[in-house]
């Protein structure tokens, strides 16, 4: 996972906890003082392809976090 994967994936933890709800692109970028959303959809996108992240298609602020942490567990 790149650098700028892992500030995102923070990011969108962080503002969970904070706000209760899923940040919008443009939260992100303006959280993370980046100036193009286009950055931050590829990102999101890299992380939903890991599957760290579950993205809703054409709906606002859809983004879920995906618990690996059960997935771990199950394979001891």
């Amino acid at each position: 996972m790149s650098e700028r994967e892992k500030l995102v994936l923070e990011f969108i933890k962080m503002y969970f906890q904070m706000k209760g709800f899923a940040p919008s692109y443009m939260d992100i970028a303006t959280g993370l003082d980046l100036k193009s959303k286009s950055n931050i959809h590829r990102v999101v996108h890299n992380l939903k392809k890991k599957g760290m992240l579950h993205v809703k298609p054409h709906l606002f602020r859809s983004l879920k976090l995906v618990d690996k942490s059960v997935e771990k567990m199950v394979s001891l």
